[in-house]
């Protein structure tokens, strides 16, 4: 059976748009969404933006409040957590089916390092995530699992928030694809074991982050 993919509506591409300025908290926590003033940005009408705000609503990262308005949704440190218990326990089996199946072509992973090498001497984390992101979208396609990162991008935007906050200097985005280097060198090896435990610690790093940040900055987390 041929899979036709849906194209990109409007309100997919003004979802997106506003997913990453969230992320990357170019939209504050708590700060107030005016209709008017999307449709203004994205020169559209209201339709699409609203179809877009519910979206974001469903995952988390607005808030509708009906006759008071539309607001960014603080941190919540409870999706951050369920987002990492769903990376671990969905990303280390991954490896583990790459490592135990004859060596896959790692092509693909190892153009991304190249990219994110490149984009990490800028130390913009808001240019690299996307890398970031296609990278362990790669290994899940080289498993056959490629739907089940999209399951994975739909629920860690919180976690990405955390992350971007993470990676904000230059030397977190060169240890970044570091690890993604030592990751591709364990499954090259068939080394299931070290392949499994760098996934861990990888992905493990933005959960300690945000204890510190619970303490420091409790403002930014609902």
């Amino acid at each position: 059976m041929t899979i036709v993919k849906r194209k990109n509506s409007r309100a997919d591409e003004i979802y997106k748009s506003l997913r990453k300025l969230i992320v990357t908290l170019e939209l504050q926590p708590q700060g107030a969404l005016q209709e008017k003033d999307l449709c203004a940005r994205f020169e559209t009408s209201r339709t699409p933006v609203r179809e877009a705000l519910l979206r974001l609503a469903e995952h988390g990262l607005v808030h509708i409040a009906p006759q008071h308005g539309t607001f960014v949704a603080a941190i919540d440190p409870v999706a951050v957590r369920q987002a990492h218990f769903l990376r671990v326990n969905l990303e280390i089996p991954v490896v583990r089916l790459l490592c135990e199946s004859d060596v896959p072509d790692l092509s693909v992973p190892h153009s991304l390092i190249e990219e994110q090498r490149l984009v990490g001497q800028t130390g913009s984390y808001a240019d690299y995530m996307p890398l970031d992101d296609r990278f362990h979208q790669s290994l899940f396609d080289l498993a056959g699992m490629g739907e089940i990162w999209q399951v994975i991008h739909a629920k860690k935007a919180h976690l990405d928030r955390i992350r971007f906050l993470k990676a904000a200097e230059r030397k977190e985005l060169e240890s970044l694809t570091r690890q993604h280097e030592a990751i591709l060198e364990a499954i090259s090896r068939r080394s299931t074991l070290g392949a499994e435990e760098l996934i861990r610690a990888h992905v493990s790093g933005s959960l300690a982050f945000m204890q510190t940040l619970l303490q420091t900055n409790p403002e930014m987390f609902g």
